[in-house]
């Protein structure tokens, strides 16, 4: 009948519009991962190239083969997360979901910022502390807090405070990492989540990220059920709230 032949014919056009998107999403990822791997592949060509031009001492040898470590782990970090997220669009990351002690896990990180901080002097601090017990994959919430920590420390300036807090609200739990760097304009943080999006000014900064650190974040947050959110101000730091449910195990004390 023609009610056939109709729904049929919308069916297939929603198909192809679909279809159309994922195209388009997958062409620009492809572009985007282009984009990225190329900038580190450029500066380790030409720094080579520059120093193969004429003969240099040792400290200038050793200079650029640093520069080219830096820039070879960042091409390996960006590959690392490119694999990370494909395989979680494919549903092959499995989860170990099992009950996990986050005071614990949030001050184990605690320990790892305050070595990643110490050259620029950057300081990690704890804030109200609740024990707290989550269902959760240990690795990807340990993964997740790294991620937003790291983050923090990065875009922090020298001798800045980066503070962690973890409060139950609500039946939920709150995590909460705060700095005070550099901050984000309103209009960014809309697709601060987005694979691949950094803004001008995190770009132009001296601390290189992938860009992907941030949407593996989202995506732990996601399949645990929780949300994430951030609050920021240009040069006055950001807030990064990651809301998690509450298990029904008591917390240990």
């Amino acid at each position: 009948s023609n009610d056939e032949i109709g729904q049929l014919a919308s069916t297939f056009n929603d198909m192809i519009g679909r279809l159309e998107v994922s195209f388009r999403q997958i062409r620009q990822f492809s572009a985007d991962a282009s984009h990225e791997l190329r900038t580190p592949l450029t500066i380790t060509k030409g720094e080579t190239e520059l120093a193969l031009r004429r003969p240099r001492n040792a400290e200038d040898y050793r200079m650029v083969l640093e520069s080219n470590l830096e820039e070879i782990d960042r091409m390996s970090r960006i590959v690392d997360e490119l694999l990370f997220l494909s395989r979680a669009d494919l549903g092959e990351i499995k989860l170990k979901m099992l009950p996990v002690q986050l005071d614990d896990l949030v001050r184990e990180v605690q320990q790892q910022a305050m070595v990643l901080g110490q050259e620029r002097h950057i300081t990690t601090v704890l804030e109200n502390i609740e024990p707290v017990i989550v269902l959760g994959d240990d690795l990807r919430l340990r993964e997740l807090l790294l991620n937003l920590v790291d983050n923090a420390v990065k875009y922090s300036r020298e001798g800045q405070t980066v503070t962690l807090s973890l409060h139950v609200i609500d039946q939920r739990v709150r995590l909460r990492v705060q700095d005070a760097g550099i901050g984000i304009f309103p209009e960014e943080q809309v697709r601060i989540f987005d694979r691949f999006y950094r803004t001008d000014e995190a770009r132009a900064h001296a601390q290189k990220g992938s860009g992907l650190g941030l949407a593996i974040c989202k995506w732990i947050v996601d399949v645990h059920k929780g949300t994430l959110e951030v609050h920021s101000q240009h040069q006055h730091g950001s807030v990064f709230t990651v809301y998690l449910p509450l298990s029904s195990s008591p917390a240990s004390t």
